[in-house]
């Protein structure tokens, strides 16, 4: 059978002057000014910060430190071991980017495409000992040989002639750090993912489609497709298919035949009584193992193996899912890359995030266009938690090269995506990009390249995922490719006016503004944090509502000063504490509206299904560098309230005011079953510490809806300083969630000073307010280090004599937990040590 080595030892790298070419046996036996690779894969930066040649500031994202780096060309260099061999190839999963590779003297490939791996054919190269050299050349200098089409009318950023991530790139023009949060910039450069030798033994499978294939809820197929390059004489190919118990479910052999590039097999399995996969919050999520043998008269030559999974996946409008019968709306966050200090896969960040989400009543990720591509890993993760994929092609905002050889590399690209991934049962969808034509709308420019994402790419998939469905970029639907109405929408209305923005077809960008947590904001600012001549107050002729020190941790193009929520409606701040729970606060109240309003889909839930909002997604998820900006999940990992607020609005079953002419209580029943129970609600006077109105009622809602229960026009009229209070039961009267909203703006009301009791039952914390909590914040340290807590729920508000609990998240083993009310003087605080 082929043998595959991973070659990650005995690497090294070395800075040399930009060349056109190099003489690889200069590179051989010389072993001056080389610095060794610990493990790889690794990329240039990876390697000098361990060897102490560039500040860990660069971690933090002040990156002046290393913008030597991209002056200089890089060649890696790895010694290995290996007899000679018919057939053998070498591959490279991922190199960044433009890059020369040389084995044993001979240049034997060029790779120029971040976004694909390069194969290498070496037969007759191979020797016992063996130098295999990449040269990398810097990317800043080959961009200066490239030139813009005039005809392209300046639509085209320069960076797009690259095919690399375009914010790996210097930006026009630096003011405050680049858009993810490097400053001044950072260009990533090198090996970012494995290289492998493989050495075949007779044919290989250089094709599969595999596909789990619903007849119905009760019966299954396995439907599989294998195709090599050679004869077809003497092969045969035999399929196996497991459960998750290891139980065999279905087999059998394929029949081989001849065709004009070399051999086929397809076969068709029935699987009876299918396990469903199900979304993440449906149900569980089994993968069936398929494993694919190919021999040659009797010999195993080749052998691959792949999970699948049973869904049926039905949209009878764009963007409405029902999946194997039930009604599926799409809950999630938009991903930028876990780290941009390298594109190395970094596990356990990823392992973080996937917690994150999950604890955030998450069900979708979409990958952003502007991103990278990430490893196989990645997505057996989001197939074994029920994480949908909304997968966009790599492109980003604005026009692109409309040449046909930069078409063709683009579709190169997207094959190799589709290839490697439609297996997936994770994989709901196909995006052509990132605001590739809102970007160009937005400048009044031609969206050059347009033709990629609505000609090129539905031409690749109607040939090899036909079945799934493919959106031509986010946002896209309408008269104007941000038209709230149909398609997707991102919210610019901070920045735009737009019409018909209340309840949008599908919310794929939610962006507003905030600095992160306190101790995140410490480590990643330079200067004071509250500058001596920082007074809080926002005066006309005033750019930045932050102090100079937090803004230069953003981005100034992207207007982020523009899209915080309103933090106006918050008291004052003269401490940085307040300040960030303004700002913090306000993004929670947007997060909060805006999502309550997609969740109730329609003005008065009276909204036929296909007219309903379908979805919403946080911009960003995460943060690629530290910055101060919009997303949810800082750099370090840490969640505040704009977090918290996501994870309570998405929960399955809401229960929330719609405050508009009158105020009415809605019920959604976003879960997997129809649901009947109760809902307690009334008015609560923050004046006289009392309810002013109560009433319990019986709640029902069929699954995949959401509509009005109670009109509090028939209450009349009430004080403004009243608390709106929720909270809906099941039937044997168990809580299933609550709901605190305000009539009035926060900074007209006054808060008691609340003192909480707290117990600790296992990993769980028991909390009980004397009096109403306005957003209770748990934080906890372990060891002096406030960093890696995570909260079931965090930021909330507490009725007086409601009993809280609060499962303490993570792996951190033990520690101090302190709870404290916003507005209230006294802490809580209690010992924790991990069960």
């Amino acid at each position: 059978m082929k043998n595959t080595v991973l070659l990650d030892k005995n690497w090294c790298i070395k800075k040399i002057l930009p060349a056109e070419s190099i003489d690889p046996r200069d590179y051989a036996v010389d072993d001056r000014d080389w610095l060794t690779i610990s493990s790889m894969p690794a990329q240039v930066h990876d390697v000098l910060l361990e060897h102490g040649l560039i500040s860990e500031e660069m971690l933090l994202g002040w990156c002046e430190d290393a913008v030597w780096t991209d002056e200089y060309d890089w060649v890696y260099r790895c010694f290995f071991t290996c007899g000679p061999s018919e057939g053998a190839y070498l591959n490279f999963a991922g190199l960044d980017t433009i890059a020369d590779i040389y084995l044993n003297g001979v240049k034997i490939g060029r790779h120029d495409d971040f976004y694909t791996s390069r194969k290498i054919q070496i037969a007759g190269l191979l020797e016992v000992n063996n130098v295999l050299l990449i040269h990398f050349h810097n990317i800043r200098g080959h961009l200066k040989t490239l030139e813009l089409d005039p005809s392209w009318d300046n639509a085209v950023m320069k960076c797009k002639l690259i095919r690399k991530p375009i914010h790996d790139f210097p930006p026009d023009k630096i003011e405050g750090s680049n858009y993810q949060g490097a400053h001044p910039y950072f260009s990533p450069i090198g090996v970012y993912r494995d290289v492998t030798l493989t050495i075949p033994d007779g044919p290989e499978i250089e094709e599969c489609e595999l596909r789990a294939v619903l007849q119905d809820m009760n019966c299954g197929e396995i439907r599989l497709a294998v195709a090599g390059y050679g004869t077809a004489k003497g092969l045969n190919v035999t399929v196996s298919t497991t459960d998750e118990a290891g139980r065999e479910c279905a087999g059998g052999e394929c029949c081989v035949k001849p065709v004009l590039s070399g051999w086929k097999a397809e076969l068709t399995l029935p699987v009876n009584d299918p396990r469903l996969w199900w979304p993440r919050g449906f149900g569980s999520q089994p993968l069936y193992s398929v494993r694919i043998s190919l021999f040659q008269d009797g010999k195993l030559c080749d052998r691959i193996q792949k999970s699948v999974g049973f869904r049926k996946i039905e949209m009878p409008s764009p963007l409405e899912f029902i999946i194997n019968g039930k009604r599926v709306r799409l809950w999630g966050g938009s991903m930028d890359p876990l780290q941009g200090y390298t594109h190395c896969w970094r596990p356990e960040r990823a392992k973080r995030m996937f917690e994150m989400v999950e604890n955030a009543n998450m069900n979708t990720l979409r990958i952003w266009g502007e991103g990278i591509p990430y490893p196989d890993e990645f997505y057996d993760e989001t197939d074994r938690r029920g994480i949908l994929v909304w997968q966009e092609f790599f492109m980003g905002h604005g026009a692109y090269p409309d040449t046909r050889e930069y078409q063709d590399k683009c579709v190169q690209e997207a094959c190799e995506l589709v290839l490697r991934l439609r297996h997936r049962p994770s994989l709901l969808m196909w995006c052509g990009g990132n605001e590739t034509i809102m970007g160009a709308e937005f400048q009044g420019k031609t969206p050059h390249g347009s033709q990629i994402l609505l000609e090129a790419f539905p031409k690749l998939l109607s040939e090899v995922d036909p079945q799934r469905y493919y959106h031509p970029n986010s946002p896209y639907g309408g008269e104007y490719a941000n038209d709230p109405r149909e398609g997707d929408h991102h919210t610019y209305e901070c920045v735009w006016q737009y019409p018909y923005a209340d309840y949008p077809n599908f919310m794929s960008e939610h962006i507003r503004t905030a600095p992160p947590v306190l101790h995140s904001l410490k480590k990643m600012i330079r200067g004071e944090l509250w500058p001596r001549d920082y007074t809080g107050k926002f005066l006309y002729g005033t750019r930045f509502p932050m102090p100079d020190s937090w803004a230069r941790r953003s981005h100034h193009p992207a207007k982020g000063e523009l899209k915080t929520g309103p933090y106006w409606e918050y008291y004052d701040a003269d401490t940085p504490e307040e300040l960030i729970y303004r700002f913090g606060a306000a993004y929670g109240q947007e997060v909060r509206r805006g999502l309550e309003m997609i969740r109730m889909g329609s003005s008065d839930g009276n909204a036929e299904p296909g007219k309903r909002s379908k979805g919403h997604f946080s911009c960003k998820l995460l943060d690629t560098w530290p910055k101060v900006y919009c997303s949810i999940i800082d750099y370090f990992q840490e969640a505040y309230i704009p977090y918290y607020a996501t994870g309570r609005a998405q929960a399955p079953l809401l229960v929330c005011f719609d405050r508009k002419d009158s105020i009415r209580l809605w019920l959604v029943n976003d879960s997997a079953q129809d649901f009947s129970g109760h809902i307690k609600f009334g008015l609560y006077s923050l004046s006289k510490e009392c309810f002013l109105a109560e009433k319990l009622i019986d709640a029902s809602m069929p699954q995949g809806e959401a509509g009005i229960l109670f009109d509090l026009a028939a209450l009349h009229f009430f004080p403004k300083d009243c608390l709106l209070a929720a909270r809906l039961e099941d039937q044997n009267g168990g809580v299933i969630c609550s709901s605190v909203d305000y009539v009035d703006i926060e900074r007209h009301l006054n808060f008691p000073d609340a003192r909480l009791s707290v117990s600790i039952t296992g990993n769980v914390l028991n909390i009980v307010s004397d009096r109403f909590a306005r957003c209770v914040e748990i934080t906890g340290e372990c060891d002096g280090n406030p960093f890696g807590w995570l909260f079931e729920d965090n930021y909330f508000d507490l009725m007086p004599g409601e009993t809280k609990t609060v499962s303490i998240l993570g792996d951190i083993p033990y520690g101090r937990i302190t709870l404290k009310p916003h507005y209230s003087p006294h802490a809580a605080e209690i010992s924790f040590k991990r069960v």
